[in-house]
């Protein structure tokens, strides 16, 4: 910021020679001054010596003195200085020449120098995000053509410096090799060797597409151009004929062994509950535990109220009112009531109906108009629908008529005509010299038939109107609240319901409730309580469905009939193992008395196997194993195969394409025995070891332990932890959410 100063200017006036109104001084012994002759006229002139002193000229110099203080004082206002005091006026001193002391000059300000102007430096323009590459995995297992779209997480220095979950870890998922592409429109081509194609929509959910009962041949996999990524480059694979997978119960019944026949701290002692990994997170609790309570905090009374057809309150005679309804903002809580401005009641029409055994019959109200037939002399008049009968000059009003069917009058039958008559001619009398007048006789005519008389036409009812009723509600309020319309004659009842503060676990109304100590309001979504995650509803219902466990031997005696009383709806058992050295087919030796405890406890089951099949034909051996143990048995979960890395494993070095392929083998000789299939594991094995293309047609058990699941693929059962806690079991137990 740069300040700036005003310059002031001063100078010294002085009396120059040649140039002053004053001659030269000079000293006599009067010290006076005289005036110079012709001074008056400003002539030039050469004083008189004997003039110098006269007194005229000292006040005359006093006098231009005067005037040129004034004069510096007014300058020095101008420039806002304050004048600097004067040194005392000395009486001159004859032969001295008289100066104006000068002022003293300002310091003078610089000039300041002009700040430069910053020129603006453009924006550059930001540089476009490279396109992310985009990596496939194609894999041909049983005629089904799997791809499965991935991008490569990165790793940062810190995540480099972080030590890395061994590759059997269930934490490994915190930071996976590859990150399936999801939320991403996609298609995927198969072409095959005549060039004829295919193309395949890629789930967005899973980032995978399936192409199944591919026909036989060599196909190229393409994936089409999407905005933002680098497509990898196409693939060509082979489709063989498909193999049936058919289990050989028989055969593989003489490989089964029990677990006191092999070495179990060799063959089963790297995980220690139904195949689990260390634990790298335990979940904890999302919302504090309190014990039940509820406190009554008041009372509420809540209305209902008898709607006509147009939606206006109905009194308690069963008329309509003007009123309509007033609810609390956002419910079908009534308030009160309004009247309709805009409301216009129904007329009713009333006819006379001859016969009947009251003469006047009042319709109804219908708001609308009828149909109807006037008679006259001249016929019969048919007035239009929509018109309205004149009303009674008495009234004022117009009367609607009620519409109701044209009315027909009956026809008149037509009269047979009388038959005409035809007399008999007189025969012309002779002359006679006397004529004597003889009487004709009258001839006798044919009967006339006698006509049919003709019905009488039925009255047309005639429309009486009726005097328009006066408005019951005439003086009432324009609104009333929802506690006065009882009085006032509206059908209205009302429902008075206590209202409590609830804390905890809660049963309402044949619904449980978890209520938050702190809110006091209804949980809902996964929630950890006690160690133990809960599913509840948007309107905070709990999911009764939702909790179970997987156990195996390690879980010891189990006291069934405690685990369902704590809330435990499903169970998956184990029921066997093939050994990770030996390749041995063991069964757990707490199966058998596990299954049929949680039958009859009424808990709903699945079994699983831990497989460490290092092929196909393995895989359909571990299956018929499996289908040997649970024949007989209903198995609403159906059978999972369990696979997973462990130390000193056997499969461990086997490829993705041949795990899934192994996979396959087994779940598809469990389907084909009739029972649904699935495929357990953890999310870096579902991302890393595993085609999850091949495989999605299955049910997915994922295993992750923390509170809230990260997992790109659907699934149908989270396994969110090993350490959990359930009445009956004396150790701990993996549980799970279905």
């Amino acid at each position: 910021m740069h300040l700036r100063r005003r310059m002031m200017e001063t100078g010294s006036i002085s009396l120059q020679p040649g140039l002053s109104a004053w001659g030269e001084s000079r000293a006599d012994g009067g010290g006076k001054r005289e005036p110079v002759p012709g001074w008056e006229n400003d002539a030039p002139y050469e004083p008189a010596p004997e003039d110098r002193d006269a007194p005229r000229s000292k006040g005359l110099l006093i006098a231009i003195f005067a005037a040129l203080g004034v004069a510096l004082i007014v300058l020095l206002i101008a420039l806002n200085v304050k004048p600097k005091p004067k040194d005392p006026v000395v009486a001159a001193t004859p032969a001295v020449t008289v100066t104006v002391e000068p002022s003293a000059a300002p310091t003078p300000t610089p000039t300041p120098t002009p700040e430069p102007v910053a020129t603006p430096t453009p924006t550059p323009e930001p540089t476009p995000e490279p396109d992310v590459e985009l990596l496939a995995d194609v894999s041909v297992v049983q005629q089904d053509v799997g791809v499965q779209l991935y991008t490569l997480a990165e790793q940062t220095e810190e995540s480099a410096a972080e030590p890395q979950a061994t590759p059997g870890a269930k934490d490994g998922e915190d930071t996976p090799e590859k990150l399936p592409l999801t939320g991403v429109e996609a298609t995927v081509t198969l072409t095959d060797s005549e060039g004829e194609t295919a193309d395949y929509a890629v789930d967005t959910e899973t980032g995978t597409a399936l192409a199944e009962d591919v026909d036989p041949g060599e196909y190229t996999v393409t994936v089409q151009p999407i905005e933002g990524y680098l497509v990898p480059e196409s693939t060509t694979v082979t489709v063989q004929e498909k193999v049936v997978y058919k289990a050989d119960v028989e055969a593989v019944k003489d490989k089964i062994v029990q677990a006191n026949q092999v070495n179990e701290s060799a063959e089963d002692s790297a995980v220690n509950t139904a195949g689990a990994a260390p634990i790298a997170e335990e979940v904890t609790d999302t919302v504090q535990y309190a014990e039940s309570a509820a406190e009554e905090k008041g009372k509420t009374v809540t209305y209902t109220a008898k709607l006509s057809s147009s939606g206006h309150l109905m009194l308690s005679d069963g008329s309509e009112t003007a009123y309509l309804p007033v609810y609390k903002d956002g419910t079908q809580e009534l308030v009160g009531a309004k009247r309709d401005g805009g409301y216009a009641p129904n007329s009713n029409m009333s006819l006379w109906l001859p016969g009947a055994a009251d003469s006047i019959v009042t319709l109804g109200n219908t708001g609308r108009t009828m149909q109807m037939a006037h008679r006259t002399d001249d016929g019969t008049q048919l007035l239009a629908e929509g018109e309205a009968s004149p009303a009674p000059s008495d009234s004022g009003s117009e009367t609607v008529a009620t519409p109701t069917p044209e009315v027909t009058p009956t026809p008149t039958p037509t009269v047979a005509p009388t038959p005409e008559v035809t007399a008999t001619p007189t025969p012309v009398p002779t002359e006679a010299p006397t004529p004597v007048p003889t009487a004709t006789p009258a001839p006798t005519p044919a009967p006339t038939p006698v006509p049919t008389p003709a019905p009488t036409a039925t009255p047309v009812p005639t429309a009486a109107p009726t005097a328009t009723p006066s408005d019951p509600t005439a003086g009432w309020p324009d609104e009333i609240e929802a506690s006065a319309l009882a009085g006032y004659g509206f059908d209205v009842t009302s429902t008075e319901k206590v209202e409590y503060v609830y804390t905890g676990w809660q049963e309402i109304d044949g619904v449980t409730y978890y209520y938050d100590p702190v809110t006091h309001e209804p949980v809902t979504g996964n929630q950890v309580i006690q160690g133990d995650v809960y599913t509840f509803g948007a309107d905070g219902a709990l999911n009764r469905t939702s909790r179970g466990i997987d156990v195996s031997k390690f879980q010891g005696v189990i006291d069934w009939n405690a685990v369902k009383a704590d809330g435990i709806t499903f169970a998956i058992i184990r029921c066997g193992y093939r050994g990770y050295g030996t390749g041995a087919l063991v069964e757990d030796s707490t199966y058998r008395q596990n299954i049929q405890g949680a039958i009859n406890a009424g808990l709903k089951v699945g079994v699983y196997f831990y497989s460490q099949a290092i092929n196909e034909a393995e895989a359909v051996e571990e299956a018929s194993m499996v289908l040997s143990l649970v024949s007989g048995y209903s198995l609403p979960l159906g059978v999972y195969y369990d696979t997973e890395s462990v130390a000193g494993g056997r499969a461990n070095a086997i490829s993705a394409a041949e795990r899934t392929a192994c996979a396959v083998a087994f779940c598809e000789t469990i389907r084909n025995a009739g029972y649904k299939a699935g495929v357990y594991s953890y999310a870096s094995w579902f991302y890393n070891a595993l085609n999850f293309a091949n495989i999605s047609k299955y049910n997915i058990w994922i295993a992750q332990y923390r509170d809230t699941l990260s997992f790109s693929y659907k699934y149908n059962i989270w396994q969110y932890t090993g350490s959990g806690r359930v009445n009956g079991i004396s150790t701990a137990v993996d549980m799970n959410i279905g």
